[in-house]
């Protein structure tokens, strides 16, 4: 009788384990069961809360918070129920559910095409959550190759209430309408020298006494407007960035976090006001270590060729950011290994331009210059990258 009674208790423990593994389809393994996560909007307190059942409705609203960064390139699997409904995203009816079909939805493809890393998931159907099966997983074996499609390509997108969006577009609306003002002012009272930052033949160019003559000191009124309006196209760049799903100021002391417009447009102006001490303190920086090698007089050479490459490059790339943002074009998964690549480009490109102006403009002995470059431009860029990075 032993065996039989240590048999019988083998079997109800796996039976009950088992019982706590959602169902699953095809060749996903489950990492997180939702079965016990659904919520349900109170309007009352406007948060969600624990769903309850509400036997007078004939039609049930349920709703699982998704949090897009917990399980990196994991999908979300869902059987809908026997009887059919409607899917929402974010408040967006996205589809209409058949009988009991599987549904599979990308993690990271969510999070870029909604540009937020917490989104809603909602049913409105009549059935309650206990006939739904819903779990978070990773494809193991040939589960790329199984039938299974991600369901965010099939969409029939009608926002209902599109609030979640609004408030990334007043992000991006109050930080484009400072750096259109900032642009429009440096443009319109320095003209010449607007061109002399912004015309590519000046950029490449290594020959800058007569610029230098026009623009005046580095901290003169014209210069720091230039820094400011530097200034103001990183913290844009930076913020679509932000956007675009690449969490660079997350998980920082300095900015804050949440998704509305106050949040949005503080960050925007802490972003501009760092960038702008970070520009101040490399002229002092510079001015210091051209004293120590004896270069006091190309610091200037130096700071405005800095200053000149740097906005005509990244005024280039928020552009281009700027046209994926419009034609809702998403970020690669390995964004930052290209942003990475490019801004070492950049830098090197920078590097060899800045020496090829200070060698052309003073006679600077090989050793000396290469000795000042190293320490006044290549070291600072190395630790930032490491940072960054």
């Amino acid at each position: 009788m032993k065996p039989s009674f240590f048999l019988l208790i083998f079997s109800l423990i796996w039976t009950g384990a088992q019982a706590n593994v959602p169902v699953r389809y095809e060749n996903y393994r489950p990492v997180q069961d939702l079965t016990h996560q659904w919520l349900m909007y109170d309007h009352e307190e406007k948060v969600y809360v624990p769903y309850r059942y509400d036997a007078d409705k004939e039609f049930q609203i349920f709703t699982l918070s998704l949090d897009l960064l917990r399980y990196p390139h994991a999908f979300l699997l869902v059987r809908t129920p026997l009887k059919g409904g409607n899917i929402f995203m974010d408040r967006a009816l996205v589809r209409e559910s058949k009988k009991q079909e599987w549904l599979v939805y990308s993690l990271d493809s969510l999070r870029r095409e909604h540009r937020k890393d917490q989104v809603y998931f909602s049913f409105f159907a009549a059935s309650s959550p206990s006939d739904v099966i819903a779990y978070i997983g990773y494809p193991s074996g040939n589960a790329a190759g199984s039938s299974v499609r991600e369901e965010s390509s099939v969409r029939d997108v009608v926002r209902l209430t599109p609030r979640s969006v609004s408030r990334f577009n007043s992000g991006v609306a109050i930080a484009f309408l400072l750096s259109l003002v900032v642009m429009s002012f440096v443009s319109s009272n320095y003209f010449r020298v607007y061109a002399k930052y912004y015309s590519l033949r000046d950029v490449l160019s290594s020959r800058v006494k007569e610029d230098l003559f026009m623009i005046g000191k580095p901290l003169d009124r014209p210069s720091l407007l230039f820094v400011i309006l530097l200034s103001v196209v990183l913290g844009f760049l930076i913020l679509m960035l932000q956007f675009g799903g690449l969490p660079i100021t997350e998980g920082s002391f300095f900015f804050q976090s949440g998704n509305t417009f106050a949040v949005h447009a503080v960050n925007f102006l802490k972003l501009c006001l760092l960038v702008f001490i970070v520009y101040v303190v490399k002229f002092f920086y510079l001015n210091i270590m051209g004293k120590l090698f004896n270069l006091g007089k190309v610091t200037d050479l130096h700071y405005f060729k800095v200053i000149q490459c740097s906005l005509f490059f990244y005024s280039g790339v928020l552009l281009v950011v700027l046209i994926m943002y419009n034609t809702y074009i998403s970020f690669p998964e390995d964004i930052e290994n290209y942003l990475f690549v490019l801004l070492l480009v950049f830098y090197l490109w920078r590097g060899l331009l800045i020496y090829f102006t200070i060698n052309r403009e003073s006679n600077v002995k090989f050793l000396y210059l290469f000795s000042y470059l190293c320490i006044a431009e290549a070291l600072p860029i190395i630790l930032g990258m490491r940072i960054f990075f």
